[in-house]
């Protein structure tokens, strides 16, 4: 299971923070094997018939991945695993996302009251916080980076600038809070509205900035946030839903684990 969950893990992650991925599976991973095995006891009951089209497109949105055909079988490979054990593995996940959709998702309901329950009750999670709207150019050499800082801080224009050196001037909006490196966010966050940042030196570029907004800290209306709330609250009642249809398959089912 490890090793499927690594391939297929491996669209999203990579190196250290794949490893760590895996590593927090594993914590769960025995109750995680048993309701599993449940929920593919429920579906043989049930003759659910998988179309072989679905499985084929899952394996080459996976081997999209990897560079060639060989680097995804030798990737299976160094796993103790070949393209078939994959296929099977698919095969098993659409047949217990058929049987939750039928048994659990299908019967879920969510009520326009509760959402405007939640939302009243909850309008402090929603606040945006104050962005910043910022202009940005990027060079590639310090003592020229310097030359176009000081045009800037003479009260030269950004775009008049850039144009004057063939630069390209960069729109972007962010918040405080690890939305940039921190070496950025600390130069950025402490200029003044149309004031011009010192030239930052990022991986052997330098670049300058200049705050052109600051939009102020709001509370999003429910408009804005009913689709999220809805998505929250399904999501929960579908959690609570499947443990409790769990637990009560666990009652009547012989479970044996076996230590090593």
């Amino acid at each position: 299971f490890i090793n499927f969950m690594r391939v297929q893990l491996s669209t999203e992650y990579r190196g250290e923070e794949l490893e760590a991925k895996i590593q927090s599976m594993k914590l769960d991973l025995l109750d995680k094997l048993i309701g599993d095995r449940l929920i593919l006891q429920e579906a043989r009951k049930s003759n659910i018939i998988i179309n072989p089209d679905r499985i084929k497109s899952r394996v080459n949105e996976i081997r999209k991945h990897y560079g060639s055909d060989i680097e995804f079988q030798d990737s299976l490979a160094k796993q103790g695993m070949v393209q078939a054990d994959i296929e099977a593995k698919i095969r098993e996940q659409l047949l217990m996302y058929s049987v939750i959709e039928r048994e659990i998702k299908s019967k879920i309901t969510i009520k326009p009251g509760e959402v405007t329950d939640f939302y009243q009750e909850n309008t402090a999670k929603f606040i945006l916080p104050e962005q910043r709207e910022f202009e940005s150019i990027t060079i590639d050499n310090e003592g020229l980076a310097n030359e176009i800082f000081d045009k800037l801080k003479s009260g030269q224009e950004l775009q008049g600038v850039a144009d004057e050196y063939s630069l390209t001037v960069n729109k972007f909006g962010c918040v405080k809070g690890g939305q940039l490196r921190k070496d950025v966010e600390d130069t950025v966050f402490k200029i003044n509205l149309s004031e011009i940042s010192i030239p930052v030196n990022i991986e052997n570029n330098y670049y300058i900035f200049k705050l052109i907004n600051i939009i102020p800290p709001r509370n999003q209306n429910l408009s804005e946030v009913q689709d999220e709330i809805y998505a929250m609250l399904s999501n929960k009642k579908m959690q609570e839903a499947l443990t409790k249809w769990l637990d009560a398959l666990k009652e009547h089912t012989y479970i044996k684990i076996l230590q090593n």
